[in-house]
C-alpha cells in the first residue's frame, strides 16, 4: 500500500516529464490541468476527468502518431497503479478519456504504438539520474507495453508487426535485466505480460498458473518465473 501512495503521489511530475519527453507539436496538450485556474473551479474528479477529453471538432484532425503521443501523456496514468490488476486499471483509465477510444479506432494504431515502442531504450539511463528519473523512463515503457497488450491493438496486428513486436519485447526485458536496480520485479512484469499475450493470445499453450495470472493482471511475484519464460524462448 505505501509503494502504490508514493507512485500516484508521484503521478504529476511523471507525467510532465514523459510529455516533454515523447510529445513534439500535439494538437492537443490539455490545457484544463491541476497548474490552471480552469481547474480549481471543477468540482468532482468527473468534471476534472471531462476537462481533459478532446473536442469532437479536434480529435478527427489528429494524426495518429500525435494521438499516440497524446494518450502516452494523459494524466491519470497513474491509476493503474492503484488496482492490484493493471490491466482493471487500464481499462478503467480508457474509458473516461476519448483519445483512447479513438486511438483503438485507427486502423494504424498498432504500428504507430510499435514505432514509439521500439525507439524506448531500457539502458539510456543517465549516470546522475535521480530516481524519479529512473522510475518516469520505467514507467513511460510499461505504459506503451500496457496499451500494445489490448485486444483493440493486437487485434490490428499483421503477421510481419506481431514478429518484429514480439522480437522488440523479448529485447526490452533482457535489457531491463541489466539494470535491476532500475527495473524491478514491478517493472519487469508488464513486458513478460505482453510477450505472454503475443505468444498465447487465445489461452492455448500457456499452463503454468502463475503466468497465466501474469497473463491477466501483469503482475507476478516471483522474478524467476519470468526469467525461466524467457529463457525458454531461446530453444
Amino acid at each position: 500500500m505505501k509503494r502504490v501512495v508514493f507512485i500516484l503521489a508521484l503521478m504529476g511530475t511523471i507525467v510532465q516529464y514523459m510529455f516533454g519527453q515523447i510529445s513534439e507539436g500535439p494538437t492537443w496538450d490539455f490545457p484544463v490541468n491541476p497548474n490552471t485556474l480552469e481547474w480549481k473551479k471543477l468540482k468532482s474528479y468527473e468534471e476534472q476527468l471531462m476537462a481533459y477529453n478532446i473536442p469532437e471538432e479536434i480529435i478527427k484532425k489528429i494524426s495518429t502518431q500525435e494521438l499516440v503521443k497524446i494518450c502516452l501523456a494523459y494524466p491519470e496514468w497513474g491509476v493503474i497503479e492503484a488496482f492490484n490488476d493493471r490491466r482493471i486499471g487500464l481499462n478503467n483509465m480508457i474509458i473516461h478519456f476519448n483519445g483512447f477510444q479513438e486511438l483503438f479506432a485507427r486502423h494504424d494504431a498498432a504500428k504507430e504504438l510499435i514505432k514509439v515502442y521500439s525507439n524506448l531504450e531500457p539502458l539510456a539511463i543517465g549516470k546522475d539520474w535521480t530516481l524519479l528519473q529512473k522510475g518516469n523512463h520505467s514507467f513511460q515503457i510499461n505504459c506503451i507495453e500496457l496499451l500494445l497488450a489490448h485486444g483493440m491493438i493486437t487485434d490490428k496486428l499483421d503477421e510481419l508487426d506481431t514478429q518484429i513486436l514480439l522480437d522488440e519485447v523479448v529485447l526490452k526485458y533482457r535489457k531491463k535485466r541489466q539494470l535491476p536496480e532500475v527495473y524491478s520485479l514491478w517493472g519487469l512484469a508488464p513486458t513478460a505480460g505482453l510477450c505472454l499475450y503475443i505468444l498465447d493470445k487465445n489461452d492455448i499453450f500457456t499452463k503454468n498458473e502463475k503466468l497465466i495470472s501474469l497473463k491477466r493482471t501483469f503482475i507476478i511475484e516471483d522474478i524467476r518465473e519470468l526469467d525461466s519464460f524467457f529463457e525458454s524462448l531461446k530453444r
